[in-house]
């Protein structure tokens, strides 16, 4: 069976568009993603979505998009203005930057974010408008951070991956984004995450715990109504690509064209984007160092530096040519003589058959940059120099460090270590060792094919399992209407916090908003309604009683009927929990932002507005003390959404629950919604009561206990509203109105 056809969406297409002779070309490009999804394009069909690069007006646009299907590629045009607020404005000048942990060249502004905005929402539009149902969709790298979540919000239901190609930073960096959240929840609309190195998904975790309040597992996290998939997958080269170029006449002549120049010496090579990332003066201090303190090696070594032009028109960029220039110019003046040169500066781009015959004819690559995703230069290098052997000096804070362990790691930070591993370099055995055979096996097996089927396997493989969960409420249409619709003595149950109404930090604030007293009385006047909450009964007179609803109090301590009368149903007072107490307390004194909540027959300690890493780490450390204190007791522990509850063994929801259906045994549907672990337990009761009967529906996230679910309380909140319109005057709330005497 034939894999579906793909859908991949970069900022950039895979071709460059240019004008000649009053007519527009698609000139196919090089690089790390072109080539890896060349060979997905031999496996199955797939269409690529970007923008052409260039300003095209509407009366050429027809022709560019003919020219671009040729290659099998979609163009999303953009206006000048909006091109420039989008790429060059927020891409590159705050996300870039940032995201590569360099704060003080992130420079946010409002009008390059709207454009940011826009440009997204013109690619989420032009997806939607060619994708077929579910196809799968891979979208590419920090331009393009907004669109999983805009897909999603489209209705969208296609598999969706995203790979982040550059670093994310650690958090402390991360928070300093003003659009922190915006961009967090846009990534985490994929199913499937990739990042190069175990350091990036660890910060993502770790940030996403902080700035969003979501806890994760190593390589997953819940969010909303799906669990997220985070994959190490680094990206590789096509070793059988740069085989071939070694045989280019282009190749042959430029390593036969250094090496003939450089003979007796040794060689050094750097080949980087002219980008302040990639550690060109550092690279450049340290050989100034080199020849300043190893007077044997002056005239006798050479750096071959390419510094292909980047962004020429930012002034970050120009202000770095102009330094890198200077620098060079030092050097070459302080060590250089009419026969030798030290620094060779290339300040163009190099195609990459001239880069193979470079790779080969360079005894050392020094890559170091200050931060790099990846960087594929390291790779290369090594493919190129396959048996011959070489010696890779490679900064620790390129991902690619993580892989390549016959490298000689360095911090471009530290001049005197990079002068050093220049100098081991020099001074070391030519030719093939152990390490170095090492990463070339590593990079002959880690292909970009590779990594590009191992991505695929895990989306499609993760989305498939996640299909059998995902079913979306919509009271409307589907056998949840068929199921509601004929109802005429409905009964419902609503949990409170995280279903009703979204949670706070501190527990008091979440007071009903008027869109939720709104929806409960309208809904009261359609059915039998039931707030079935964990809070103290005042507190919940104080907020709902004057509506002609009922409702459970402390998971089930006590039962209040439509006409405002409280029952107890247990006979269970706080006296018990006395001994735990200091034990709280105490983590209280030792967690800030935690407080105590203290109710008639149980006890909660909240963390919501505690450091969200740390509340957590002294959840974990509380649930194992209160476990041991507690063995025996009547009281049981539990865990909820950033707060731990010890309550009385028989205090829960599911008895409620079932107490609340023998009240109510003439109800003909029954409704439940709730949002945590005691709200399975009422759950669990409504659909043993008939599945035929229940429609039970989970907010924030997909459950066993539940057949249906919704992303956040502001949706379920509308549910109930399209429910009180499908009932209208049609149903009887007056069944079960009086307490049995069972």
């Amino acid at each position: 069976m034939s894999s579906p056809k793909l859908i991949v969406a970069s900022a950039r297409l895979p071709v460059t568009m240019a004008r000649k002779l009053e007519r527009w070309v698609a000139t196919p490009s090089n690089g790390g993603l072109v080539t890896a999804l060349k060979s997905v394009a031999d496996e199955r069909g797939f269409r690529w979505l970007g923008w052409p690069g260039t300003n095209v007006v509407e009366s050429e646009r027809e022709a560019v998009t003919a020219a671009l299907r040729e290659h099998g590629s979609e163009p999303v045009f953009l206006g000048k203005a909006e091109a420039e607020g989008f790429y060059e404005g927020f891409s590159n000048r705050v996300l870039w930057p940032l995201l590569h942990g360099m704060v003080e060249r992130s420079h946010f502004s409002p009008s390059a974010w709207r454009n940011y905005c826009r440009v997204n929402e013109k690619f989420a539009d032009a997806i939607v408008a060619s994708a077929d149902p579910g196809e799968p969709i891979w979208i590419h790298d920090y331009q393009l951070a907004l669109l999983p979540e805009m897909l999603r919000k489209r209705g969208v239901r296609s598999p969706i991956g995203f790979f982040l190609h550059i670093p994310f930073p650690s958090f402390e960096v991360y928070r300093t984004l003003a659009v922190r959240e915006d961009i967090l929840r846009g990534l985490l609309g994929a199913d499937v995450i990739g990042f190069h190195a175990y350091e990036y998904v660890s910060h993502f975790r770790t940030t996403c715990l902080k700035v969003l309040g979501i806890e994760s597992e190593v390589d997953e996290l819940r969010f909303g109504a799906r669990t997220v998939n985070l994959g190490v997958i680094p990206i590789g080269i096509d070793p059988l690509l740069i085989d071939e170029m070694k045989g280019h006449e282009d190749a042959i002549a430029e390593r036969h064209g250094i090496q003939n120049a450089n003979q007796g010496k040794k060689v050094m090579l750097g080949v980087d984007r002219l980008d302040y990332t990639k550690g060109i003066p550092e690279k450049l201090l340290a050989f100034e160092e080199l020849l300043r303190t190893q007077p044997k090696w002056r005239g006798k070594v050479v750096l071959i530096q390419v510094a292909a032009p980047s962004r020429e028109a930012v002034a970050d960029y120009q202000n770095l040519k102009r330094h890198v220039e200077e620098l060079v110019g030092r050097i070459n003046g302080q060590y250089g003589s009419p026969t030798h040169t030290p620094v060779v500066y290339i300040n163009k781009s190099v195609s990459r058959t001239r880069l193979v015959g470079m790779y080969q004819a360079a005894d050392i690559a020094l890559v170091t940059p200050l931060r790099d995703g990846m960087n594929l230069v390291a790779l290369e290098y090594v493919a190129a120099r396959g048996e011959m052997g070489g010696c890779l000096v490679l900064s620790e804070f390129a991902g690619s460090a993580h892989l390549l362990s016959g490298a000689r790691l360095i911090s471009p930070y530290n001049q005197e270590d990079l002068c050093a591993a220049m100098l081991e370099g020099l001074t070391s055995e030519p030719g093939m060792d152990a390490g170095f055979a090492h990463m070339v096996s590593f990079v002959g097996e880690n292909t970009a094919k590779l990594w590009a089927q191992k991505f695929l396997s895990r989306l499609e493989s993760h989305t498939e399992d996640e299909a059998v969960l995902a079913v979306p409420l919509d009271v409307s249409s589907g056998k949840a209407r068929d199921r509601l619709e004929s109802a005429r003595q409905p009964l419902v149950l609503l949990d409170y916090d995280g279903t009703l109404r979204r949670y706070e930090s501190q527990p008091m604030q979440a007071k009903p908003t008027a869109e939720v007293l709104r929806v409960l009385r309208a809904l009261s006047a359609q059915a039998v309604v039931y707030v079935v909450s964990g809070r103290q009964a005042d507190v919940m007179d104080r907020w709902l009683g004057d509506l002609p609803i009922g409702m459970v109090c402390e998971h089930g301590l006590a039962i209040r009927d439509r006409d405002g009368e409280w029952t107890q149903r247990l006979n269970v007072s706080g006296a018990g929990l006395k001994p735990i107490e200091p034990i709280l307390e105490e983590f209280v004194q030792r967690t800030p932002g935690s407080l105590l909540e203290k109710k008639s027959a149980s006890i909660a300690w909240h963390y919501r507005a505690s450091d969200p890493e740390y509340g957590t780490f002294q959840a974990h450390q509380l649930l194992g003390v209160l476990e041991d204190a507690l063995n025996g007791s009547q009281f049981n522990v539990l865990r909820g959404r950033r707060v731990i509850e010890v309550r009385h063994v028989n205090a829960t929801k599911g008895d409620a629950t079932a107490e609340l259906l023998r009240l109510h045994s003439d109800a003909d549907v029954v409704f439940a919604a709730g949002d945590d672990r005691t709200d399975e337990e009422m759950m669990e009761v409504v659909a043993r009561s008939g599945g035929e009967r229940t429609v039970t529906c989970w907010v924030g996230g997909q459950n066993a206990s539940a057949e249906y679910w919704v992303e956040e309380p502001e949706q379920l909140l509308a549910e109930l509203t399209e429910l009180c319109a499908l009932w209208g005057g049609r149903v009887s709330p007056a069944h079960g109105k009086k307490r049995s005497s069972d």
